[in-house]
């Protein structure tokens, strides 16, 4: 009986007639579930459609009829990955590899491993890949990514050479390799190679459009837009350029996060700082912050002089609510946890309990956002001063921070804007570090006042704590 309908639905399907198609699937599912091929097909044309709810019903219903569905359960694993449930993703993909291997099976697989944070796994799984289909590019693309999470550089470069030779228009793979370059030091490689970054379909910041033109980095007479593009440490890491860019313009604007405006009002370089959202000036020319290394012909880092300054109210205020006997250290422990990377960079509270356990040291927490509450959770944050409340923007923080003697951070834009400021801090970075801070050494190449202490495994922080309590200033 169903039989007819299913082979109409599957005619309908290939002839692109997806809503027709899906009405016959349920027509055939309603008189009889356990069809599996029809609830499977009708969750690919649904997902196609945008009802990923809808799609993930049908893919779970062809499974409860068909255990070894491999389509069913490689569609399941792929919804779901993308979702961001990627442990049952993994369970999925998984089954649906054993099922039926191939490249794409295996490099699927190997996407869940890897947003899982088992590196062992997914570079088995792209290995295995790569066994099956030698040139496939998103298998050395992210064979390359998970050999550099593990910390094997040199291992991981050729592979994204040998995928750039296959796919040099490949946005994705020349920006994961400009990061890579970064890392390895390679600075101006990796910065031209960054502006690869607009056309990548996973960079988080779209390019956005003026009226006029993108900088070159040529002398202009008229006013010149800086604008943000990405995070609040980013944009604090990049205002360095800006007395450089403001030397070959006529006028320079600053357009920021709304949240760093009360602490640039008066930052040198800039003729004009505006808040994101409010109306832009006129302007002959504009570029991201992250490009002006490029644009400037100033590849390398260098430590360079403190060029951010707190407020000298605000110090006041400050210095008169954080006054007490011994030296006072800073803690932050957590950054955003919409950041992609924020499982492996931020710190559960509990692991710094070796730290507030030392005599004669004073603590007050910087930290904010939802994670500030980790505080009053915790038996050790009742040692902790919480100054999270009357952090209202940077510029009550980088007051903050012109009264402690130190800072511990995990890596988040306090630490920069501790650098900024010529503040002592302890960054403190995963196995897989952040592009800019390169992967050996305790010396950081942005400010001169950081010091970096890194897991000696993934996931070591209890031996970077350990390390850091031996450190600390006595009394």
């Amino acid at each position: 009986m169903t039989a007819p309908l299913l082979a109409e639905a599957h005619r309908l399907a290939a002839a692109g007639r997806a809503a027709e198609a899906i009405a016959l699937y349920d027509q055939v599912l309603a008189q009889d579930p356990a069809v599996a091929d029809a609830a499977n097909n009708a969750g690919v044309l649904l997902r196609r459609q945008g009802a990923q709810a809808a799609a993930l019903r049908r893919y779970r219903q062809a499974l409860a009829a068909m255990p070894d569905h491999a389509d069913a359960g490689w569609n399941l694993g792929r919804l779901l990955l993308d979702q961001g449930e990627a442990d049952e993703a993994f369970l999925h993909l998984r089954r649906a590899a054993a099922l039926r291997p191939g490249w794409e099976r295996w490099h699927g697989l190997g996407q869940a491993c890897q947003a899982r944070g088992d590196l062992a796994g997914a570079e088995a799984a792209y290995r295995d890949a790569l066994v099956a289909k030698p040139d496939a590019v998103e298998a050395l693309n992210n064979l390359g990514t998970t050999l550099q999470a593990m910390g094997q550089l040199e291992a991981a470069l050729p592979l994204l050479d040998r995928a750039l030779a296959l796919a040099p228009d490949h946005a994705d793979l020349r920006y994961n390799r400009s990061l890579l370059l970064m890392l390895m030091g390679r600075w101006a490689e990796g910065w031209r190679e960054h502006e690869w970054r607009w056309r990548a379909p996973g960079f988080l910041s779209p390019r956005r459009r003026f009226g006029s033109p993108a900088w070159d980095g040529s002398p202009i007479e008229g006013t010149l837009l800086l604008h943000w593009e990405q995070g609040l440490g980013d944009t604090i890491q990049f205002l360095r350029y800006i007395e450089a860019a403001r030397r070959r313009a006529g006028r320079l604007v600053l357009e920021v996060q709304p949240p760093l405006l009360p602490l640039l009002h008066d930052l040198p370089g800039a003729d004009l700082v505006l808040p994101a959202g409010s109306p832009l000036p006129p302007h002959a020319a504009h570029a991201p912050l992250l490009s002006l290394p490029h644009l400037l012909g100033e590849p390398m880092p260098s430590p360079t002089r403190p060029y951010l300054f707190a407020e000298a109210g605000g110090a006041a205020r400050w210095s008169a609510r954080l006054r007490g006997e011994g030296p006072l250290v800073g803690l932050v422990w957590a950054g955003n946890p919409r950041h992609a990377n924020d499982r492996n960079r931020s710190i559960p509270f509990g692991l710094l309990a070796p730290l507030l356990h030392r005599a004669g040291l004073r603590w007050v927490s910087l930290q904010v956002g939802p994670r500030a509450a980790d505080l009053a959770t915790a038996e050790a944050g009742t040692r902790v001063i919480d100054a999270a409340p009357a952090l209202t923007d940077f510029a009550e923080t980088a007051a903050a921070l012109a009264q402690i003697d130190l800072l511990i951070a995990a890596d988040t834009a306090v630490a920069h804007l501790a650098g900024a400021l010529g503040r002592p801090c302890w960054l403190l970075l995963p196995h897989a570090p952040d592009w800019r801070w390169g992967r050996q050494d305790n010396q950081c190449c942005w400010y001169e006042s950081l010091r970096l202490w890194r897991q000696p495994a993934p996931g070591d922080w209890a031996s970077v704590i350990e390390e850091i309590a031996a450190s600390l200033p006595r009394r």
